[in-house]
C-alpha cells in the first residue's frame, strides 16, 4: 500500500477579503480515499507562502492518515509523496537555514521538515499542468475538467 497526496493554493479567488482556498487529494494506492478544500482564516501575501500554509495543513493529515492506517493494520512502508508546483516552497522546507523571509512561516517550516527529514512525506515537483487539486481551487475549461475527472478515475454521469 503507498500514499499519494496532490496539493494546492488559489489565493486570488476572493477577490473580497484575499482569503486563499487550500486544496488536497490523498490517494491509497490508486483509489482516491481523502480530499479536502477549505477558505482558510488567514490572509497571505505571497504565493510560496499561501503554499506553504497548505502544504503543513496536508503534512498534518498524511500524519493522522497514516496512525489510522497503522491503527487498521495497514502497513504504510513508502515516504508519502506530496507532490508541489512550487520550487520555492519545496526549497524552503529542506533549506535549515530561516531567513528574514521565512521567519513568519517558521513554525509550519519546523513541522513539515520534521516528518521531511524522518521520511514520512517526500516533495517532488509536479508542472501545473499536473496539479490535478487545481480541481478544488480553480475554475476550468470543458476539456480541463474531463481531464482531471479522468486521472481522479471518477465517471461523470450526464443528467438529461
Amino acid at each position: 500500500m503507498k500514499l499519494c497526496a496532490y496539493f494546492n493554493v488559489d489565493h486570488d479567488n476572493d477577490l473580497t477579503d484575499r482569503k486563499f482556498v487550500t486544496g488536497f487529494f490523498i490517494f491509497l494506492g490508486y483509489s482516491l480515499i481523502f480530499w479536502k478544500s477549505k477558505k482558510q482564516s488567514i490572509v497571505s501575501q505571497p504565493s510560496t507562502e499561501a503554499k506553504y500554509h497548505a502544504m503543513t495543513s496536508t503534512t498534518k493529515e498524511i500524519v493522522w492518515l497514516c496512525w489510522l492506517l497503522a491503527n487498521m493494520r495497514v502497513s504504510i512502508s513508502h515516504p508519502t509523496p506530496m507532490y508541489c508546483d512550487n520550487q520555492s516552497s519545496i526549497q524552503i522546507a529542506h533549506n535549515s537555514v530561516f531567513h528574514e523571509r521565512t521567519k513568519h512561516i517558521e513554525i509550519n517550516c519546523h513541522l513539515t521538515r520534521y516528518h521531511l527529514k524522518h521520511l514520512t512525506i517526500t516533495l517532488p515537483f509536479v508542472f501545473l499542468s499536473l496539479q490535478i487539486v487545481n480541481f478544488f481551487t480553480k475554475s476550468h475549461s470543458i476539456s480541463r475538467f474531463y481531464f482531471i475527472v479522468d486521472k481522479l478515475s471518477m465517471l461523470v454521469v450526464a443528467i438529461t
